[in-house]
């Protein structure tokens, strides 16, 4: 059995990393619920196992879709499909629609009128809020998940590897909770990838993990001292921009340079990684990243 889905939270207190959302959740009755959108920029923090939990919390029936499939992110899919399942009135029913995202402009155009006249209630899943249109999101109720801290997925995985019987060592578990920062799922599923490699070979597997070639220092100083943005960004070529940032804060903020050009760095970040949050495109935040590193003021 896959242990991502092995390990899925059965219960709100077996959920990492969302306490207040946890809370909130706990908390609703079938008077009290709502339609909800839960969004987060990175994947693995949560979101569809609180729509499952909020289901079985609240004893209502769940039916699962996922726009990611040319079939279901269409029009088509919405008009055939649920708005059928919307209007039966049946309101102990849960709706759950992950990667909402991927959804057409045609079918959020729809759906936020399905939901509007919905006798069931709709939880919309999403990575990349920016993509989903205003018109829905003001059909639901808001609930940002953040990512999952590295503390809390360390613990995950130890807690995962000795169920398993596993041994893992502390060095190790560490390398997969950070080559897979705020994202448990894929740190269990990488672990459960680590318990299959021979003994011999998990040095190797481990080392395997960090196979990007950005060095934050030749970044830090093509910004510094040679003041081009276009050469920084073209360093970060295709990785992800929370990738980049964390990896130019920690080494920024570990180094030797001054107190000032510490904080041009924590400043950026802070700037960039709040960008990323708010659904700012990655390639504009990734030029802008560049460009405060790289000015003179």
């Amino acid at each position: 059995m896959i242990w991502c889905e092995k390990y899925r939270p059965k219960t709100f207190e077996e959920v990492v990393g969302q306490d207040i959302i946890v809370s909130e959740m706990m908390n609703i009755t079938s008077e009290s619920m709502n339609h909800f959108l839960l969004h987060s920029v990175g994947a693995g923090t949560g979101k569809t196992s609180i729509a499952y939990l909020l289901a079985r919390h609240l004893n209502f029936n769940l039916h699962i879709y996922n726009a990611s499939s040319k079939r279901t992110r269409g029009i088509e899919f919405i008009e055939e499909e649920i708005i059928p399942m919307s209007q039966s009135g049946m309101w102990e029913t849960i709706i759950l629609l992950d990667e909402a995202d991927r959804l057409t402009l045609q079918a959020q155009d729809a759906l936020k009128g399905v939901i509007e006249n919905a006798t069931c209630y709709f939880v919309l899943t999403c990575n990349d809020i920016s993509k989903v249109t205003p018109f829905l999101q003001s059909r639901c109720q808001l609930r940002h998940f953040k990512e999952i801290e590295i503390d809390a997925i360390i613990e995950k995985l130890i807690y995962i590897s000795n169920k398993e019987n596993c041994y893992v060592p502390d060095e190790h578990i560490r390398a997969i909770a950070h080559a897979h920062r705020g994202d448990l799922r894929n740190a269990i599923n990488c672990l459960q990838a680590y318990n299959t490699v021979t003994h011999q070979d998990r040095d190797s597997f481990v080392l395997s993990l960090d196979v990007s070639d950005f060095n934050p220092k030749t970044f830090l100083r093509i910004c510094a001292k040679e003041r081009s943005v276009d050469m920084a960004v073209g360093l970060t070529k295709d990785m992800p921009m929370r990738v980049v940032i964390r990896k130019v804060f920690d080494y920024a903020v570990n180094s030797d340079a001054s107190a000032e050009a510490k904080m041009r760095v924590i400043e950026s970040s802070i700037i960039s990684e709040r960008d990323i949050l708010q659904g700012c495109d990655e390639t504009i935040v990734r030029w802008d990243f560049c460009r405060m590193l790289a000015s003179r003021d």
